[in-house]
């Protein structure tokens, strides 16, 4: 007979059937935490949420602590502590993967760009320029890209980055230098792996080598790179240590990697459960030699059961050492308290004004005593991350109210990443298509061979329905 579970915490949680607000509760099961809740309309749910028990209270204990009255979180709630606003500029893409958060696919429609502008003076409005993200669909495929990202330095946004799957920098000679001239200050460059069987399964075309070729061109235009990985068990987990290996054998161009295990938002290929975070920083650890499980570190900002990290530094002959063997919880704890929400992502993204932040909390300007020689470490080091994005399978509204990466809307709001992506198992978004600005569903992508990266499709309209095949 089984053990009855026991209740861990008590949490404020979503059906995942139709996302109305239920009770939660988080349970030790036996195999990990879980988090069980009770729709009126849809009976109960219980979905596996951390693969181990000690592992999330650890992970607990650096807090932030949540002061929210869940009865008044609003998806739409302002959000003016966000470290990183995503602006859609386009639901065109000259991909269809099979994973992905917008369902974008040929034949999208571009973004107006008055109203691009106006969703960056939103992000000005809640809590001013933080770092901002080009995102879409794919953002290349508009010609007036450079223009856009001009503008937004204009508008005083220093760190603009571009996500990308890369595609255009690799095929269009001197794109990345257009780029780059426009003040990108970092390509987030979606990056699954090494192998071309990884890209065939995830983006349902091989662009393995197409990938290498985009850092190229980023490290010719001096155009600094994070490393993008969807991660999904069982096609690409085992690469996971290839990947920091070849960000370390790139370090003079990439700089940072941020590992993606695959959640369940827009279109996805099937659901097999989800990717606890912490089985994910052991099975890193385990490819890694130079990290253990306990170097990856919850960071406190929006949750600590969001995103784990450890920064890696090169030692010049393809190993590296983890930074993070120099600190001890309450170290790290203490640390990371002074660290302001905003700067969180210029950590973690490696940029000149994240390194001055660490240096100024790490000690080596005058705060903190570390272990001799630790300060110097900080100089060239390469920021490994792990963020879990919270879906329906573990909607938890206190922490999604505390998200640190925000959408503006049309509507003059920022709402949660998560909670904007958020779709039920019947697919249906929670936030994404209230504001219908000619998005259409994914078709069919075409060969490798047949894009023509420089020219996209033809905006047409459509009506921003979700194509996703069914989960569980």
């Amino acid at each position: 007979m089984a053990n009855e579970p026991t209740t861990l915490a008590e949490t404020t949680s979503l059906c995942p059937r139709c996302l109305e607000r239920v009770p939660g509760t988080y349970e030790d099961r036996g195999d990990g935490v879980h988090l069980t809740r009770t729709c009126p309309d849809h009976g109960t749910t219980s979905r596996q949420v951390w693969g181990s028990r000690d592992h999330w209270e650890w992970a607990g204990e650096f807090g932030p602590d949540f002061s929210t009255d869940a009865d008044e979180v609003d998806l739409t709630v302002e959000n003016d502590h966000a470290c990183l606003a995503v602006v859609e500029v386009t639901s065109d893409c000259n991909l269809s993967c099979s994973y992905c958060f917008a369902s974008s696919g040929p034949g999208g429609n571009h973004r107006p760009t008055a109203e691009v502008v106006d969703l960056l003076e939103t992000v000005k409005s809640e809590g001013g320029p933080r770092p901002v993200q080009f995102s879409g669909g794919e953002p290349t495929v508009r010609e007036d890209l450079p223009e856009l990202v001009e503008r937004a330095r204009e508008m005083g946004f220093e760190h603009v980055q571009v996500n990308t799957n890369g595609l255009k920098l690799a095929t269009v000679e001197g794109y990345a230098d257009r780029l780059a001239a426009a003040g990108v200050t970092a390509i987030y460059l979606q990056f699954d792996g090494l192998r071309p069987a990884t890209y065939e399964a995830i983006r349902e075309v091989d662009i393995a080598a197409e990938k290498r070729d985009a850092v190229e061109a980023c490290r010719e235009a001096d155009l600094p790179v994070v490393l993008v990985p969807t991660i999904v068990p069982g096609t690409n987990d085992d690469e996971m240590g290839d990947i920091v290996e070849f960000g370390i054998e790139n370090a003079d161009v990439v700089q940072s990697i941020n590992f993606q295990p695959v959640a369940h938002f827009g279109r996805y290929a099937e659901s097999d459960g989800r990717f606890p975070l912490d089985e994910v920083a052991r099975r890193l650890a385990a490819q890694v030699e130079a990290l253990a499980p306990r170097d990856l570190l919850p960071i406190p900002c929006c949750s600590s059961y969001c995103q784990l990290a450890t920064a890696l530094k090169p030692d010049g002959d393809g190993g590296a050492t983890a930074l993070t063997q120099f600190l001890d919880d309450d170290t790290f704890d203490s640390l990371s308290g002074l660290v302001d929400e905003g700067d969180w992502m210029e950590l973690l993204a490696n940029t000149t004004a994240g390194r001055e932040r660490a240096c100024s909390a790490a000690g080596c300007c005058g705060g903190m005593d570390l272990p001799a020689g630790a300060a110097d470490l900080l100089d060239r080091v390469l920021p490994v991350s792990i963020t879990g994005f919270m879906d329906a399978d573990a909607a938890d509204v206190e922490r999604l109210d505390n998200c640190c990466i925000s959408v503006p809307t049309p509507d003059g709001d920022l709402v949660p990443f998560c909670g904007y992506n958020m779709t039920t198992e019947d697919g249906d978004y929670a936030l994404r298509n209230r504001h219908d600005w000619g998005g259409r569903p994914a078709v069919e992508a075409p060969e490798l061979a047949d894009l023509d990266v420089d020219d996209p499709p033809a905006a047409d309209g459509g009506d921003g329905e979700t194509v996703r095949e069914e989960g569980d």
